[in-house]
C-alpha cells in the first residue's frame, strides 16, 4: 500500500500560507498531530487532510459562525504569558574577595 509522504513544516506552511514556525507551534500545542525524527517535525498527510476538513466544515455544536474556525477565542482582555524559570545566582568558585 502506497501511503503519501508526510509533510515537512516548510512545505505545509507554503500550502497554508503561514510560517513554518507557526506550523511547529501548532504541533507543539497539540493542534496538529505529528511525529519527530530527531529534531525534524513530520506531519502525516492524513492529519493534514483531517485538520483542513475540520477548518472548512462547521461544527455540529457551534452556535454561530466565527472567525476562529474550531479554535476557542481567548477571554476578552486575557493575556497568556509563559514565564521563564527564575535562575539562582551562580556562585563563583576559587575566587577570594
Amino acid at each position: 500500500m502506497n501511503q503519501p509522504k508526510p509533510y515537512r513544516p516548510d512545505t505545509l506552511a507554503s500550502r497554508w500560507e503561514i510560517s513554518a514556525t507557526t506550523v511547529r507551534n501548532m504541533c507543539d500545542d497539540g493542534r496538529l498531530p505529528h511525529f519527530k525524527i530527531g529534531k525534524l517535525y513530520r506531519i502525516p498527510a492524513a492529519a493534514v487532510e483531517e485538520y483542513e476538513e475540520c477548518q472548512t466544515s462547521p461544527s455540529a455544536d457551534s452556535a454561530a459562525d466565527t472567525a476562529f474556525h474550531g479554535m476557542k477565542a481567548a477571554s476578552a482582555g486575557a493575556i497568556n504569558l509563559k514565564h521563564a524559570r527564575e535562575r539562582k545566582p551562580r556562585q563563583k568558585h576559587g575566587i577570594d574577595t
